[in-house]
């Protein structure tokens, strides 16, 4: 599957628009876990996130992009604490494909946008990976035809099937909040 879509990638930045073409960035900002009643108590359910992604501009208003998040940057320091006998640790980390529709302002130096993805999400704590949506909103400006900064917002949605019946019993979110640094060729 992650081949499949490393190919994909691959193929859309080839064919994409000049005007627009391949990017990557590197962001780094703060999220939020709600397991919704999976753990008694979470002691810590806010850490920081660091987000790598690559993508292309189809057009003007449309880009593909692939981002990695870990959501545990500073190891056990700042990590999603389970309270309980066992102080577990949570750590956190997706792969997602996205599309993401621009609107652009102000000669292409504002840019709004909106995310729809999925991908996997791995959770060290469950000893689990699986399937996760991704919705997100963002802003970025252009500085030169070449770098950008853009601020964002992405929720994960993901479940837990607790008694293997092949029905998430847990309905989970991570919500992430994070600025970044794009670099577009």
């Amino acid at each position: 599957m992650k081949f499949i879509l490393i190919i994909f990638l691959f193929f859309t930045s080839l064919l994409a628009d000049r005007d627009g073409g391949p990017y990557l960035g590197l962001g780094y900002g703060i999220s939020q876990y709600d397991d919704n009643g999976l753990y008694e108590n979470i002691t810590e359910n806010q850490s920081t996130a660091l987000i790598f992604y690559a993508g292309a501009y189809i057009n003007k208003h449309l880009s593909v992009e692939f981002n990695y998040v870990d959501f545990n940057t500073d190891g056990d320091k700042d990590t999603f604490v389970v309270k309980d006998d066992s102080k577990k640790m949570l750590t956190i980390s997706a792969s997602t494909i996205s599309t993401l529709a621009h609107y652009a302002f102000f000669d292409d130096k504002l840019d709004f946008y909106a995310r729809f993805g999925a991908g996997e999400i791995q959770q060290d704590g469950l000893e689990t990976e699986g399937f996760t949506m991704v919705y997100g909103v963002g802003m970025g400006y252009r500085f030169n035809n070449y770098t950008s900064i853009k601020f964002a917002y992405d929720n994960y949605q993901f479940g837990y099937d607790e008694n293997s019946d092949k029905s998430a019993d847990y309905r989970m979110q991570l919500h992430s909040i994070y600025t970044a640094l794009e670099i577009q060729f």
